[in-house]
């Protein structure tokens, strides 16, 4: 990197750290009294393990795919988002949803829900490629996808935007610009799920990559009768690198951070919140490999936290699940679900639908989106790391 652009972009992310401790030191800015806990309503677990994969992208659909996640809505049905075109940042990218009614067994046909055209429209800007996108719903019902949106530049010239629908993802709302960072509103990116507050309140984890790259909390205010009507910052303190955070909700005010690692340790981070993710521990190494690639995680109801990585610290040519019952500080590897060598299995994301099973979504081969649906009956039956990896 040139010395010119490391001081700008080092100055760049100063100036981010100055502007959100003046905003979050604001008397009304308060940690967050409680987590809300709502979503799986059937406390009774299958006593039969269930396991099903399927494809969410037909073949051919476009020639890449990439970034997916993954929620369930209201209705019981879930919905998935990625973005997909000729390449990753490529001008033809787009977003597009697809969704798993209650009870069925195929995804819908993929929706073009935003595009660069579509996004250039709404936000009244230039707008180069879009990118990274996260869906979720809240606990009034609302649907909100925050997604990424580049001007200038790469990824680290990034921009979030949100948009909200009342119907489950049939229809949205315009798309709203969010100004997270001083100096041109540059390099703010989201990946995963956020957690709700018992006031209202929707805490994202998001994360900030130009130069100093480090995560970030994003608290998202509902308004009363939908959309956004507040928003504010806070950066967490971490060593340089560890991005793309993840957040499960714990007992007690506690919350687990879990981090992707692109620095030399290549090792998952972790952190932990006792203020319901307002204030965070100092990011310690798990002893799970990390080759620079996304993490998810999720609390299933027994209390353990699963996770699911790329079991090794260089390329991304495996996907495994692994398994904690000491709130991450202890890890007990489990099932391969993909290995296949030279090929890509990335960027896991997952979900707990109504009747507690549990949904995964990833990349295969930077050409699909792949799901896979299991149990806790199955989880428990698999011998530790059983390879599953057949087509």
């Amino acid at each position: 990197m040139k010395p010119w652009c490391r001081l700008l972009g080092i100055g760049l992310a100063v100036g981010t750290a100055l502007v959100t401790v003046h905003v979050t030191h604001r008397p009304d800015a308060e940690a967050p009294a409680r987590i809300a806990q709502f979503g799986a309503t059937n406390p009774a677990p299958d006593a039969v393990p269930v396991f099903a994969r399927r494809w969410i992208t037909p073949p051919g659909h476009t020639a890449s795919a990439h970034s997916s996640a993954i929620c369930t809505l209201p209705s019981g049905d879930l919905l998935a988002v990625w973005y997909g075109g000729s390449r990753e940042g490529a001008a033809d990218v787009a977003l597009f949803t697809s969704r798993l009614p209650a009870g069925e067994t195929a995804w819908t046909a993929p929706v073009r829900t935003m595009d660069r055209e579509k996004a250039q429209d709404e936000l009244d800007r230039v707008i180069k490629k879009v990118g990274n996108a996260v869906a979720f719903a809240d606990p009034t019902g609302t649907l909100w996808l925050v997604y990424v949106s580049v001007s200038v530049g790469g990824w680290s010239g990034s921009a979030l935007n949100v948009t909200t629908s009342r119907d489950e993802g049939r229809t949205w709302g315009e798309s709203m610009r969010l100004t997270l960072n001083p100096f041109l509103n540059l390099s703010s990116l989201v990946r995963n799920k956020p957690i709700f507050a018992g006031d209202g309140r929707i805490g994202l984890p998001i994360y900030h990559e130009m130069a100093a790259k480090f995560p970030q909390m994003l608290w998202l205010t509902p308004a009363a009768g939908g959309g956004l009507e507040e928003y504010r910052i806070r950066n967490l303190a971490s060593q340089p690198g560890l991005i793309q955070p993840v957040l499960v909700p714990l007992e007690d005010d506690r919350v687990l951070m879990l981090l992707r690692d692109r620095g030399e340790d290549r090792n998952v981070h972790l952190a932990y919140s006792d203020d319901n993710g307002w204030t965070w521990s100092e990011a310690l190494p798990t002893g799970l490999p990390n080759p620079d690639a996304a993490v998810d995680a999720l609390r299933l109801r027994d209390g353990r936290i699963l996770i699911a990585y790329n079991d090794a610290e260089r390329g991304r040519e495996n996907l495994r699940l692994a398994l904690s019952g000491d709130e991450g500080r202890t890890w007990e590897a489990g099932t391969m679900l993909e290995a296949e060598p030279h090929e890509e299995f990335s960027y896991p994301n997952l979900a707990e639908d109504r009747r507690g099973r549990i949904h995964l979504t990833y990349t295969w081969r930077r050409e699909r989106i792949r799901h896979i649906m299991f149990n806790l009956a199955w989880l428990d039956a698999r011998t530790i790391a059983r390879d599953m990896s057949h087509p």
